[in-house]
């Protein structure tokens, strides 16, 4: 698989940093991958790539703040994923999903980019169950939550809902490391469909699934650990 990465910066510095770590890290990851650079928006803007899936732009480009400039790209491109780069100070007022400090760190740059690539691979993974009289094949990314009774497990997406004869520990199985976790001994929730956390529930869909005392706790962890405490 080869990714496709931009970097939009004024500052020919920093784009010489981001090349230098951006090719270590995916070579270290034994990725292949096609790195574009940009130095202004109006140049991105105007030969914007097909099939972009990684893009670090410069919180201020041209004194022009860039999250305008993603709300265009936004406009084009709904599947790329933007990473800001930002002054240390200013980091706290961009409340961007994910963002890198500058001055730039490997460490830190490794840390968002490895998210990124796991995050995409999630979005095109997809799996297949089989039972007796038939086999599921749904894209991991469109599944809510599961529930279990008796023999059948049921799945639930957006539009519609599937019912089929296999186990709860069969499911798990097929979607362990796409940030699934069994709140519940009836239900696998998928972790990034969470819309509302409470004292002895979750909202997923506009429905609300039970959590385990013995499990609240680590289901709190294992959002901080997926979505961060950092406010950007």
């Amino acid at each position: 698989m080869s990714f496709t990465l931009a970097i939009c910066d004024d500052d020919v510095l920093n784009i010489g940093i981001l090349e230098k770590h951006i090719d270590k890290i995916l070579k270290d990851e034994s990725i292949e991958y096609n790195l574009l650079k940009y130095s202004c928006k109006e140049e991105l803007l105007n030969d914007y790539p097909k099939n972009l899936d990684i893009l670090f732009l410069d919180i201020k480009i041209n004194g022009i703040s860039s999250t305008d400039i993603a709300r265009k790209i936004r406009e084009i491109d709904k599947n790329v994923e933007v990473m800001f780069t930002t002054p240390a100070d200013y980091i706290f007022e961009t409340r961007a999903y994910r963002c890198l400090a500058k001055p730039l760190k490997y460490e830190e740059i490794r840390l968002q980019l490895r998210k990124s690539i796991k995050e995409y691979l999630e979005k095109h993974s997809i799996i297949s169950i089989q039972s007796r009289k038939k086999t599921l094949v749904l894209p991991v990314r469109d599944i809510l939550y599961a529930e279990v009774r008796k023999k059948e497990v049921t799945i639930y997406t957006e539009e519609k809902t599937y019912t089929i004869e296999a186990s709860m520990r069969r499911l798990e199985g097929k979607v362990l490391g796409y940030n699934f976790y069994r709140c519940h001994h009836s239900y696998l929730v998928n972790l990034k469909k969470i819309q509302e956390l409470r004292e002895k529930s979750i909202i997923i869909g506009g429905f609300e699934i039970p959590i385990s005392r013995s499990k609240n706790k680590e289901l709190k962890i294992r959002l901080d650990n997926l979505f961060g405490n950092c406010s950007c």
